[in-house]
């Protein structure tokens, strides 16, 4: 037995991890199968199978389409045998053929991601049935995995630690007996003291009962001068408020004259100004102008620059070639000099110009 032991658990384990393999591989189909979206409309249909044909997945478009088709074939067949989808021996056929496209379709997501991708963007929302389905088909995992991994000394193990467990259980019964007897002594002497104040808080009532007529008498009397006291104010407040009307109508009457005498002051004011802007107005249009015209002349004086300047450059070269042929020095600075007066009078020129502009 010490010898069988080992291998007993080894096979069991190979055991369970084969029948969680064939429910991991279900659970996966089913979550796959899940993005599928039931009976879709045309134009959902049309979408999905045009993503994946654009993204090379045209063995899953066929695989897809063809789901649909024998889909429809079956939900046809169901209503002309009223309800009875393998009513003979071709709808039969079709739900095998279901059965493997369906399976084939499965195996051909779990190797392309891409098509996977699509499906779970154009699917929308999972059905809560199919999601609670699959909890289910984890938690039958789980479950099958633990009986099947569990030997015969865990299982006596077990055993022993539910016997051990339930004679606790009888146990904590008795001190529970105990506890509740001491409870029930308890009680009675808890209502003793109940009934001790209970009478204790009917005498505090009979005195509370006279304390609160004392105090009725008390609010009387005290409503009675509040009354008296709130018709003298009642009183002083009418007064009061014909002397705040009087004075009212006054200051309405004197903000009346002011308002008017301020119209008066406004309109002319309003003249004055009016005469400033029309004022202002002429005077910015004579500047602009002024300022046009000296522009102008500016613009003709720096063409007569430039050309004055073209003038002497090209002199200049003229002189540089004849100095070189001839030498001729005293024929250069004359004409140096002259083309620096030229230059003077120029630079006076634009000068008096600018100076006339910034008078301006």
């Amino acid at each position: 037995q010490l010898t069988l032991a080992p291998v007993m658990h080894k096979l069991t384990s190979l055991e369970a991890q084969r029948v969680t393999s064939v429910l991991d591989e279900t659970l996966a189909n089913l979550n796959f199968l899940s993005f599928l979206p039931e009976s879709p409309p045309q134009p959902l249909q049309d979408d999905i199978m045009t993503s994946l044909q654009e993204a090379g997945a045209n063995q899953t478009k066929s695989c897809l389409q063809m789901l649909y088709k024998l889909e429809e074939t079956i939900k046809k067949s169901k209503e002309s045998t009223f309800g009875n989808a393998y009513g003979n021996d071709n709808s039969f056929e079709i739900g095998e053929q279901l059965h493997n496209n369906t399976r084939t379709l499965c195996r051909m997501l779990r190797k392309d991601p891409v098509a996977m991708d699509i499906l779970m963007e154009k699917g929308g929302e999972r059905s809560d049935l199919i999601l609670s389905f699959c909890q289910l088909i984890r938690d039958l995992e789980a479950i099958t995995f633990r009986s099947l991994s569990t030997t015969v000394e865990e299982e006596v193990a077990e055993r022993e630690k539910l016997k051990d467990l339930r004679d606790k259980e009888k146990e904590g019964d008795k001190d529970r007996i105990e506890i509740q007897s001491n409870l029930n002594f308890q009680r009675a002497e808890k209502e003793k003291e109940v009934a001790m104040l209970g009478q204790t808080i009917s005498k505090l009532k009979a005195e509370l009962h006279d304390i609160m007529r004392t105090n009725e008498i008390e609010v009387a009397n005290i409503e009675q001068t509040a009354k008296e006291n709130v018709e003298n104010a009642r009183a002083a407040h009418t007064v009061r408020s014909e002397q705040l009307k009087e004075q009212i109508t006054k200051l309405e009457e004197s903000i009346k004259n002011l308002c008017n005498n301020n119209a008066e002051s406004e309109k002319v004011l309003r003249k004055k100004k009016n005469k400033f802007e029309t004022d202002l107005t002429n005077l910015i249009a004579k500047y602009d102008a002024d300022m046009s015209e000296k522009q102008s002349t500016i613009d003709e004086m720096t063409l007569k620059y430039e050309k004055e300047k073209a003038e002497y450059l090209e002199l200049q070269e003229h002189f540089d070639r004849v100095d070189a042929n001839a030498g001729t020095a005293e024929a250069e600075r004359k004409i140096l000099e002259e083309v620096a007066m030229l230059n003077s009078a120029a630079d006076k020129i634009l000068d008096d110009a600018a100076a006339q502009v910034q008078k301006r």
